[in-house]
């Protein structure tokens, strides 16, 4: 947090001088105008950073803070706390670094006359689309604190969904890393000692053996390259996914892949229907709404057909027709939209198609942990399986060998 030194005159005409840590210049103003002191001079102090402050300020900006900062900064405007107050507050309660750092500035262009969704719009890396265009629409219509309430349980709910896919992955995660850390050491230290027995028998080892030798070999002197192989494919991957064409064959991938597509779908789904009743239900003509969940929705396939289909709604089509030609909308939900725009309750049907479908994601993430822990169990005994034959064989040829 900056230090700023400070000069002032109090009524009396004395000459003070302090310091004062807070987050912003602005900060400091308030506090000592607040102490009834008239200031000379107010300098911000060099401040010394290492590398692990750096590291602190580099640190993301979860959806989970967000979600927080949102329940909070609505409590406070539904209290009858004013804008730049309520903000002011907030940069003194927020621990994520970051995002104190950028509600200071924030807190700086409201005082300077700006609103406060422009205010904003200037941390796109920080605050989500659609949180801005939310605040923009209560800025307009005087319902900021309800604005803010809905989107804290949109992001509270978001949140819940991502450590859902998160827990469901950490467990396969852990044991295929285990499992591979196991056979690593079965190959590179127990493997070359029967080897070494057998060889000084003089047994002719078999194919698989033969095979399971050279790989401990490889692993044991050339280690090394394995690391770089891996982190240059890692490298390769990452570098091709900043692409369009990479990003869009991954996108197009996961949305087909076995288990993982039928999940990812429905996490599209309930996305997509969230953000839209959101969206709606807070007074946003649909036009831009669906301009919004097509920069949120995550994936550049559907955001593509998402396009499309806002260009057939501005030649005056419904949402339910266009939306069906994107093909990954299940038929209930396009069934569910009709009947929303027919009955004119868009957005309390997208609600409950949002509240359907993160059910089904739960039920999808149990299936697929289900699915992939006996899956990896059979991968490991192959693998296990195929050591223990490697071993187990030329201990036969040498037991046939003595019989004789």
């Amino acid at each position: 947090m900056p230090v700023y030194n400070y000069k002032v005159r109090d009524f009396e005409g004395n000459l003070l001088t302090g310091k004062l840590e807070l987050d912003s210049k602005a900060l400091c103003i308030d506090n000592l105008k607040q102490r009834n002191y008239y200031i000379l001079d107010l300098k911000e102090e060099a401040e010394k950073k290492d590398i692990f402050d750096s590291l602190k300020n580099l640190r993301k900006v979860k959806v989970k803070d967000i979600a927080v900062f949102c329940r909070q900064f609505a409590t406070l405007i539904n209290a009858g706390l004013p804008i730049v107050t309520s903000i002011a507050t907030m940069v003194q309660q927020v621990e994520n670094k970051r995002l104190k750092k950028v509600l200071s500035e924030v807190y700086e262009d409201v005082q300077k006359g700006k609103g406060l969704s422009e205010s904003m719009r200037k941390h796109p890396d920080v605050f989500p689309m659609l949180l801005f265009n939310m605040i923009e629409a209560g800025e307009a219509s005087g319902t900021l604190d309800n604005v803010l309430n809905k989107m804290a349980d949109y992001f509270e709910k978001e949140n819940n969904l991502r450590q859902k896919i998160k827990s469901a992955l950490t467990y396969p995660m852990v044991v295929s890393i285990v499992a591979i850390l196991v056979v690593i050491f079965l190959v590179t230290n127990v493997i070359p000692t029967f080897v070494g027995i057998f060889e000084d028998i003089g047994a002719q080892l078999p194919l698989p053996t033969m095979i399971l030798l050279r790989l401990s070999n490889s692993i044991s002197h050339y280690w090394y390259s394995y690391i770089i192989v891996l982190a240059l494919t890692v490298f390769l991957i990452m570098k091709a996914l900043k692409t369009d064409n990479g990003r869009r064959f991954y996108d197009a991938l996961s949305l087909k892949v076995p288990i993982f597509g039928l999940l990812n779908k429905k996490v599209i789904t309930s996305r997509f229907s969230r953000t839209l009743a959101t969206l709606i239900s807070s007074g946003i003509p649909l036009m831009e709404a669906m301009e919004v969940v097509e920069n949120i929705i995550g994936n550049i396939m559907v955001s593509e057909g998402l396009k499309e289909a806002a260009n057939d709604i501005k030649m005056g089509k419904g949402l339910a027709e266009p939306l069906k030609r994107i093909g990954i909308f299940p038929p209930m939900v396009i069934q569910m939209i009709t009947v929303g725009e027919s009955s004119g309750y868009l957005d309390s049907i997208l609600k409950k198609t949002a509240d359907f479908y993160d059910s089904e994601v739960d039920t999808e993430v149990s299936q697929m942990t289900t699915l992939i822990e006996p899956l990896i169990i059979v991968v490991l005994a192959l693998v296990v399986g195929f050591i223990v034959i490697s071993i187990v064989m030329p201990m036969f040829k040498i037991y046939n060998f003595v019989g004789q």
